[in-house]
Protein backbone atom coordinates (compact mmCIF):
# COMPACT_ATOMS: atom_id res chain seq x y z
CA UNK A 1 0.00 0.00 0.00
CA UNK A 2 1.15 3.55 -1.36
CA UNK A 3 1.69 5.94 1.74
CA UNK A 4 -0.61 9.02 2.19
CA UNK A 5 0.54 11.75 0.35
CA UNK A 6 0.29 15.41 1.25
CA UNK A 7 0.23 17.70 -1.46
CA UNK A 8 -0.89 21.37 -0.24
CA UNK A 9 -0.94 22.41 3.71
CA UNK A 10 -3.60 25.33 3.57
CA UNK A 11 -3.20 28.33 5.23
CA UNK A 12 -6.87 30.31 4.50
CA UNK A 13 -7.89 33.83 5.61
CA UNK A 14 -4.31 35.84 4.41
CA UNK A 15 -5.62 39.01 3.17
CA UNK A 16 -4.66 42.88 2.86
CA UNK A 17 -3.51 43.07 6.87
CA UNK A 18 -0.65 40.44 6.43
CA UNK A 19 2.33 41.49 6.06
CA UNK A 20 3.33 40.02 2.31
CA UNK A 21 7.11 40.20 3.10
CA UNK A 22 6.32 37.96 6.07
CA UNK A 23 4.35 36.23 4.28
CA UNK A 24 6.64 35.36 1.28
CA UNK A 25 9.42 34.53 3.60
CA UNK A 26 7.10 32.13 5.69
CA UNK A 27 5.81 30.23 2.42
CA UNK A 28 9.97 29.65 0.88
CA UNK A 29 10.39 27.84 3.90
CA UNK A 30 7.86 25.36 3.34
CA UNK A 31 6.81 23.94 -0.47
CA UNK A 32 3.96 22.34 0.88
CA UNK A 33 2.66 25.54 1.98
CA UNK A 34 -0.49 27.24 -0.01
CA UNK A 35 -2.50 30.31 0.68
CA UNK A 36 -6.39 30.00 0.29
CA UNK A 37 -7.75 34.04 -0.30
CA UNK A 38 -11.23 34.79 0.40
CA UNK A 39 -12.75 36.61 -2.78
CA UNK A 40 -15.73 38.04 -3.47
CA UNK A 41 -17.46 41.28 -4.39
CA UNK A 42 -18.29 42.16 -1.13
CA UNK A 43 -14.50 41.16 -0.05
CA UNK A 44 -12.49 42.73 -3.07
CA UNK A 45 -14.65 45.81 -4.01
CA UNK A 46 -16.56 46.97 -0.80
CA UNK A 47 -12.68 46.59 1.14
CA UNK A 48 -10.60 48.24 -1.44
CA UNK A 49 -7.37 46.97 0.17
CA UNK A 50 -7.58 43.76 -1.28
CA UNK A 51 -7.21 43.68 -5.19
CA UNK A 52 -4.11 46.20 -4.87
CA UNK A 53 -2.83 43.74 -1.70
CA UNK A 54 -3.53 40.58 -4.13
CA UNK A 55 -1.33 42.29 -7.19
CA UNK A 56 1.19 43.31 -5.19
CA UNK A 57 2.03 40.17 -3.55
CA UNK A 58 1.60 38.61 -7.08
CA UNK A 59 4.77 41.38 -8.19
CA UNK A 60 6.84 40.90 -5.33
CA UNK A 61 6.88 36.98 -5.49
CA UNK A 62 7.60 37.12 -9.48
CA UNK A 63 10.83 39.76 -8.97
CA UNK A 64 12.33 37.51 -6.40
CA UNK A 65 11.18 34.93 -8.73
CA UNK A 66 9.82 32.35 -5.83
CA UNK A 67 7.17 29.72 -6.74
CA UNK A 68 4.20 29.36 -4.05
CA UNK A 69 0.78 28.21 -3.92
CA UNK A 70 -2.12 29.71 -3.83
CA UNK A 71 -5.81 29.87 -4.42
CA UNK A 72 -8.61 31.86 -4.66
CA UNK A 73 -11.47 30.92 -2.43
CA UNK A 74 -14.81 32.28 -4.26
CA UNK A 75 -17.59 33.52 -2.35
CA UNK A 76 -21.16 35.17 -2.14
CA UNK A 77 -22.67 36.60 -5.17
CA UNK A 78 -19.15 35.72 -7.62
CA UNK A 79 -19.34 31.88 -6.74
CA UNK A 80 -23.27 31.81 -7.22
CA UNK A 81 -22.03 33.59 -11.05
CA UNK A 82 -19.36 30.80 -11.54
CA UNK A 83 -22.20 28.24 -10.76
CA UNK A 84 -23.72 29.60 -14.08
CA UNK A 85 -20.95 30.35 -16.60
CA UNK A 86 -20.24 33.72 -15.34
CA UNK A 87 -16.87 34.59 -14.25
CA UNK A 88 -16.79 38.77 -12.75
CA UNK A 89 -13.96 40.89 -14.54
CA UNK A 90 -12.37 41.10 -11.72
CA UNK A 91 -11.98 37.64 -10.50
CA UNK A 92 -10.96 36.71 -14.02
CA UNK A 93 -8.12 39.44 -14.15
CA UNK A 94 -6.71 37.46 -11.15
CA UNK A 95 -7.01 34.06 -12.56
CA UNK A 96 -4.92 35.78 -15.28
CA UNK A 97 -2.43 36.76 -13.02
CA UNK A 98 0.90 34.68 -14.08
CA UNK A 99 3.80 33.02 -12.22
CA UNK A 100 7.39 32.95 -12.73
CA UNK A 101 7.20 29.58 -14.50
CA UNK A 102 4.17 31.31 -16.79
CA UNK A 103 1.71 29.12 -14.72
CA UNK A 104 -1.30 30.87 -13.16
CA UNK A 105 -0.35 32.73 -9.85
CA UNK A 106 -3.80 31.23 -8.35
CA UNK A 107 -3.83 28.00 -9.65
CA UNK A 108 -6.52 26.56 -7.30
CA UNK A 109 -9.94 28.13 -7.24
CA UNK A 110 -12.34 27.19 -4.60
CA UNK A 111 -16.02 27.40 -5.09
CA UNK A 112 -17.64 27.89 -1.63
CA UNK A 113 -21.59 27.22 -2.73
CA UNK A 114 -23.53 25.46 -1.49
CA UNK A 115 -27.14 24.52 -2.70
CA UNK A 116 -29.87 25.38 -0.76
CA UNK A 117 -27.92 28.61 0.05
CA UNK A 118 -26.73 30.26 -3.46
CA UNK A 119 -28.20 29.52 -6.80
CA UNK A 120 -27.68 25.75 -7.13
CA UNK A 121 -25.35 25.42 -10.03
CA UNK A 122 -26.18 25.06 -13.93
CA UNK A 123 -24.95 21.22 -14.34
CA UNK A 124 -23.80 21.86 -17.99
CA UNK A 125 -22.29 25.90 -17.42
CA UNK A 126 -20.39 24.62 -14.04
CA UNK A 127 -19.16 21.67 -16.14
CA UNK A 128 -17.79 24.05 -19.54
CA UNK A 129 -16.60 26.25 -16.54
CA UNK A 130 -13.99 23.51 -15.49
CA UNK A 131 -13.16 22.39 -18.67
CA UNK A 132 -12.67 26.37 -19.90
CA UNK A 133 -9.90 27.05 -17.84
CA UNK A 134 -7.74 23.99 -17.67
CA UNK A 135 -4.31 25.57 -16.43
CA UNK A 136 -6.65 26.58 -12.89
CA UNK A 137 -7.60 23.34 -10.39
CA UNK A 138 -11.25 23.72 -8.95
CA UNK A 139 -12.08 23.08 -5.26
CA UNK A 140 -15.54 21.95 -4.92
CA UNK A 141 -17.08 21.45 -0.91
CA UNK A 142 -18.04 18.20 -1.05
CA UNK A 143 -21.39 17.84 1.96
CA UNK A 144 -24.67 16.56 1.54
CA UNK A 145 -26.07 19.51 -0.16
CA UNK A 146 -24.04 19.13 -3.04
CA UNK A 147 -23.22 15.75 -3.68
CA UNK A 148 -25.49 14.54 -6.08
CA UNK A 149 -24.19 17.60 -8.37
CA UNK A 150 -20.47 16.91 -7.66
CA UNK A 151 -21.31 13.32 -8.29
CA UNK A 152 -22.88 14.48 -11.95
CA UNK A 153 -19.85 16.22 -12.71
CA UNK A 154 -17.26 13.33 -12.04
CA UNK A 155 -19.61 10.53 -13.89
CA UNK A 156 -19.32 12.79 -16.99
CA UNK A 157 -15.12 13.11 -16.63
CA UNK A 158 -14.62 15.94 -15.02
CA UNK A 159 -11.36 17.07 -12.97
CA UNK A 160 -11.22 18.85 -9.86
CA UNK A 161 -10.30 18.62 -6.18
CA UNK A 162 -12.78 17.73 -3.52
CA UNK A 163 -13.05 19.29 0.28
CA UNK A 164 -14.70 17.90 3.09
CA UNK A 165 -16.11 20.64 5.06
CA UNK A 166 -19.09 19.71 6.76
CA UNK A 167 -19.43 23.04 9.14
CA UNK A 168 -18.94 24.93 5.99
CA UNK A 169 -16.46 27.51 7.16
CA UNK A 170 -17.20 27.87 10.50
CA UNK A 171 -14.19 25.90 11.80
CA UNK A 172 -15.91 23.67 13.66
CA UNK A 173 -14.95 19.46 13.52
CA UNK A 174 -17.15 16.71 12.24
CA UNK A 175 -17.42 13.84 14.27
CA UNK A 176 -15.01 11.67 11.95
CA UNK A 177 -13.12 12.12 8.90
CA UNK A 178 -14.17 10.44 6.07
CA UNK A 179 -12.49 8.35 3.52
CA UNK A 180 -11.86 9.38 0.17
CA UNK A 181 -15.18 9.01 -2.57
CA UNK A 182 -13.08 8.61 -5.42
CA UNK A 183 -8.93 7.42 -5.81
CA UNK A 184 -8.22 9.42 -8.06
CA UNK A 185 -9.40 12.62 -7.06
CA UNK A 186 -7.14 15.13 -4.51
CA UNK A 187 -9.24 14.94 -1.30
CA UNK A 188 -8.97 18.27 1.33
CA UNK A 189 -10.15 18.27 4.81
CA UNK A 190 -10.95 21.19 6.94
CA UNK A 191 -13.26 22.08 9.89
CA UNK A 192 -11.42 22.57 13.28
CA UNK A 193 -8.00 22.02 12.14
CA UNK A 194 -5.16 24.54 13.90
CA UNK A 195 -1.41 23.60 15.06
CA UNK A 196 -2.52 22.10 18.14
CA UNK A 197 -4.36 19.36 16.33
CA UNK A 198 -3.24 19.27 12.67
CA UNK A 199 -1.10 15.75 13.75
CA UNK A 200 -4.10 14.31 15.46
CA UNK A 201 -6.45 15.05 12.66
CA UNK A 202 -4.34 13.63 9.83
CA UNK A 203 -3.98 10.45 12.33
CA UNK A 204 -7.42 10.49 11.65
CA UNK A 205 -7.57 11.03 8.17
CA UNK A 206 -4.83 8.29 7.81
CA UNK A 207 -7.01 5.67 9.55
CA UNK A 208 -9.55 6.30 7.54
CA UNK A 209 -7.97 6.58 4.08
CA UNK A 210 -6.51 3.09 4.81
CA UNK A 211 -9.41 1.74 5.02
CA UNK A 212 -10.02 3.45 1.12
CA UNK A 213 -6.75 4.51 -0.08
CA UNK A 214 -6.30 7.30 -2.55
CA UNK A 215 -3.63 7.77 -5.28
CA UNK A 216 -4.29 10.89 -5.74
CA UNK A 217 -2.81 12.27 -2.14
CA UNK A 218 -4.89 14.80 0.63
CA UNK A 219 -4.57 18.17 1.60
CA UNK A 220 -5.76 20.33 5.08
CA UNK A 221 -7.16 23.39 5.10
CA UNK A 222 -7.18 25.71 8.17
CA UNK A 223 -8.43 29.25 8.63
CA UNK A 224 -9.79 29.74 11.93
CA UNK A 225 -7.53 28.43 14.46
CA UNK A 226 -4.75 30.81 12.08
CA UNK A 227 -6.42 33.31 13.39
CA UNK A 228 -5.09 36.61 16.25
CA UNK A 229 -7.61 37.07 19.08
CA UNK A 230 -8.47 40.37 16.66
CA UNK A 231 -9.70 37.61 13.85
CA UNK A 232 -6.68 38.52 11.48
CA UNK A 233 -4.18 35.63 9.89
CA UNK A 234 -0.87 35.22 12.48
CA UNK A 235 1.71 34.43 11.00
CA UNK A 236 3.22 32.75 13.78
CA UNK A 237 0.31 30.64 14.01
CA UNK A 238 0.24 29.87 10.38
CA UNK A 239 3.96 28.27 11.12
CA UNK A 240 3.30 26.22 14.34
CA UNK A 241 0.46 24.63 11.70
CA UNK A 242 3.40 23.97 8.68
CA UNK A 243 5.75 22.98 11.15
CA UNK A 244 3.37 20.29 13.13
CA UNK A 245 2.39 19.22 9.26
CA UNK A 246 6.29 18.81 8.91
CA UNK A 247 6.69 16.70 11.91
CA UNK A 248 3.76 14.26 11.26
CA UNK A 249 5.42 13.24 7.84
CA UNK A 250 8.28 12.94 9.41
CA UNK A 251 7.30 10.40 12.00
CA UNK A 252 5.41 8.61 8.72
Amino acid sequence: MPMMEIKYVTCSGTNETTNRYQLMNLLSMFPLAEIGVQVSAEQCLQKPGRLPWLYALSTLVTQEKLGINAALHVNNGWVADLGQGIVAPELLELMRLKGIDGKPFFQRIQLNFKIGREQTPDLMKLGNLITDFPQHRFILSYNDSNKPLIEQLYERGREFDLLYDSSFGQGIAPSSRPAPVWPCVLQGYAGGIGPDNVAQVLDEIYASWQKKPNYAGVFVDAQRRLEDEDGHFDLRKCADYLRAVDAWRLKT
